[in-house]
């Protein structure tokens, strides 16, 4: 497959991811509690947790066969690491930037207690580690050992991801202090820390160069399923961790998941670029993926929208996942207007 087509897989997976999400940020912040049980609450649970996975892995994978674009246009490989740790500086500080706005637009600051309550406020609300810090820190440990590699960051991406799925319950079990930077390690107030979520990005980073290789897809996809098939038969030996949180920190689920998903992306390629025009509302919501997550956190959990939290049925919840599917769609084809004008005054513009 070219560049397009590969581009397209990418974007259609994406879009996927953003779909995951909307699903979950929507109905977890809208439903009623009451109603947070049954298969159908399991389910939409399950599905939307693969969104933060699939995030990670495309980030990392992304990352790699952007490295490899530039390699083919000579770029050295100081240069391209050192732009891959600027773009991981850059999203940890959107991070921040993003987390500091939802504290001030949704009144985090003024909480009582005076000057201690409104600090710590700041720290746990701005200062928590969520899934763009995860993100940012776990690219910048990918661009130092994957970029400019070759096959061996490929294994150096492939050693560090067991060493974080492997490591999860352990880390998870140590009696950390409470710190912000240490919130990194384990996070035991949110969902998200580099042990074992960090893994997934790099497993990702591992496969891209398998990603623009021939006959990638069944190669992936075969790959997909042993991961599976290892990380569920795994699940039903004995615990090796004397603590093990299956849903949190087990390795088993981590490597089902994570089969899930390279699975996912193997499954996406075997498609001709013709079925672009069934999907291509999903490339759109895709190519604009951090505006889908913006807007799946601002609406569904910030303040403008509390008279509706926790307080629809299951079926008004479900719709209400359909109309936030269609605002954020909306959205990203208006991105992609902005970003085609921007392109079309950039070649109009006079060469001097």
């Amino acid at each position: 497959m070219g560049g397009p087509q590969r581009k397209l897989w990418l974007d259609w997976q994406r879009g996927l991811a953003v779909l995951f999400m909307v699903e979950w940020h929507t109905y977890d912040a809208w439903r009623l509690d009451a109603v947070a049980n049954g298969r159908l609450h399991d389910w939409l649970n399950l599905v939307g947790g693969f969104a933060a996975p699939s995030f990670l892995y495309m980030a990392g994978l992304s990352q790699v066969l952007a490295d490899r674009a530039q390699e083919r246009k000579g770029v050295a490989p100081g240069a391209r690491r050192l732009a891959g740790l600027d773009r991981a500086l850059w999203l940890l500080g959107v991070a921040y930037l993003f987390r500091l706005a939802l504290w001030v637009v949704d009144g985090g600051w003024r909480t009582g207690g005076g000057i201690r309550g409104v600090g710590t406020s700041f720290v746990l609300d701005v200062l928590k580690v969520d899934i763009l810090n995860v993100i940012a820190v776990a690219l910048f440990l990918s661009a130092l050992l994957v970029i400019g590699r070759g096959a061996l960051g490929t294994v150096l991406a492939l050693a560090a991801t067991a060493l974080f799925a492997f490591l999860a319950p352990l880390v998870a079990s140590a009696a950390l202090p409470d710190s912000p930077l240490l919130e990194y390690l384990w996070n035991g107030r949110a969902s998200f820390a580099l042990f074992p979520w960090a893994g997934f990005l790099l497993a990702g980073a591992a496969v891209g160069r398998l990603a623009s290789d021939p006959g990638r897809p069944a190669l992936l996809l075969l790959g997909g399923g042993v991961l599976w098939f290892a990380g569920r038969v795994s699940d039903q030996v004995a615990p090796v961790y004397a603590y093990q949180d299956f849903w949190r920190s087990s390795p088993s689920w981590f490597f089902m998941r994570l089969g899930i998903v390279a699975s996912t992306t193997a499954a996406l390629q075997f498609l001709p670029a013709g079925a672009d025009r069934l999907l291509s509302w999903l490339r759109t919501m895709g190519r604009h993926s951090l505006l889908g997550y913006v807007l799946s956190v601002i609406v569904p959990y910030g303040s403008l929208s509390n008279p509706l939290h926790h307080r629809l049925s299951t079926r008004a919840a479900l719709l209400a996942v359909a109309a936030m599917v269609l605002v954020i769609w909306t959205a990203s084809v208006l991105a992609d207007r902005r970003d085609a004008r921007k392109v079309a005054r950039l070649q109009a513009a006079p060469i001097r």
